[in-house]
């Protein structure tokens, strides 16, 4: 009778009479689940125990002599048995976890693996080609220019995606049985004896397949097909940096590619605007470009300092309700040429006439 309370059939969800190749699988599916490298950080911990485990479980499972040891004595068993460390550890990323597994060239790992079982949409090259895989659904960044979110409208843009779907041949693996491996027999594992005991590991030679494993055909041992889908995107007015927009085939991230000119505060815009001397001194209009690409004039009071801001409602960023946000443009004087005689003596008048008046101010 089984003694100890740990259900190893249980943990990789497989029967009792579960054949070698329905454990290979269920490990292979579990630990590309829950391998800490593939989860995110607030589960990493639970992930760490959960693959302990499930590594476990299958050390014991894919060994004939330790699964026939452990299902009539349990793991009491195993370890009355000389297994006092019967189980492998794992460590590193995902990629290195398959290599230890099913060896350094198996999959072609430098090229791949960071395509394959990375998280969300990756970049084939730089444009609007993304990644994105049909068993999950993907998280892709649209970049989108600051002139097209000002304009106040809806817009269209075309999307190509690579869609991914794993090998029906290889279960995505990238790889299918050959021959028995002769080093084990079929076992997968290897034993030898040290003194009174006897230990047994993972087989070198076939990594603990039991069998010669070759490159899938079908795939070219990448593990996936691939095909290209065009698709269109509605971006909405009002959208802001961070918005999500949600497609059936994946999730767009909206990224407001950065403007030299402008910054965006919410629904407001900042800029700069060049004023020259007699302007700023007397008042007057400066023309401005708007970011799409269009121009206003913007009214400039007389004695007018450098810094200050000169605020022009609806103006800034378009709203989902159709408002905008408010324009801020600082002033920055400047003096842009020579002024003649009698712009000198204008000026010069203006700056007197002030004066008088904050001199009076202080006998009142």
């Amino acid at each position: 009778m089984q003694s100890n309370k740990k259900d190893y059939y249980e943990i990789l969800g497989v029967p009792k009479n579960a054949t070698q190749e329905e454990i290979k699988k269920a490990f292979w599916e579990l630990a590309k689940k829950w391998h800490p490298d593939r989860v995110p950080p607030e589960k990493k911990k639970e992930a760490e125990e959960k693959f302990k485990e499930i590594n476990e479980a299958y050390q014991v499972l894919s060994d004939p002599e330790k699964r026939k040891i452990y299902d009539m004595y349990g793991t009491d068993g195993l370890r009355g048995g000389g297994f006092s460390d019967f189980t492998q550890t794992y460590s590193g990323s995902f990629e290195d976890f398959v290599k230890q597994v099913f060896g350094e060239d198996v999959f072609g790992i430098s090229d791949i693996f960071g395509d394959i079982f990375g998280f969300g949409a990756k970049s084939k090259k730089k444009g609007s080609k993304r990644v994105f895989y049909e068993e999950e659904k993907s998280r892709v960044l649209l970049e989108v220019p600051l002139k097209d979110i000002y304009i106040g409208k809806d817009i269209e843009r075309e999307i190509t995606l690579e869609v991914r779907n794993e090998c029906k041949k290889c279960g995505g693996t990238g790889l299918i049985e050959g021959e028995t491996c002769k080093k084990c027999g079929g076992r997968g594992m290897i034993g030898f004896s040290k003194g009174f005991f006897t230990f047994s590991q993972t087989c070198p030679d076939c990594k603990g397949y039991g069998k010669k494993m070759l490159t899938c055909q079908k795939c070219s041992g990448r593990g996936f097909d691939s095909k290209y889908e065009t698709i269109k995107i509605k971006i909405p007015k009002g959208v802001r940096d961070g918005d999500v927009i949600h497609h059936s085939d994946a999730d767009f991230i909206v990224r407001i590619i950065p403007h030299p000119n402008f910054k965006i505060q919410g629904d407001d815009i900042i800029s700069e605007i060049t004023v020259d001397t007699l302007t700023a001194t007397v008042g007057g209009e400066i023309p401005f470009i708007l970011p799409d690409d269009s121009e206003i004039k913007v009214k400039v009071p007389e004695e007018t300092d450098s810094g200050i801001l000169l605020t022009l409602r609806d103006l800034g960023m378009p709203r989902k309700d159709g408002r905008r946000g408010t324009l801020y443009l600082r002033v920055k004087i400047v003096s842009t040429r020579s002024l003649t005689r009698e712009e000198k003596e204008v000026i010069k008048s203006i700056i007197g006439a002030k004066r008088e008046r904050t001199e009076a101010r202080k006998y009142h």
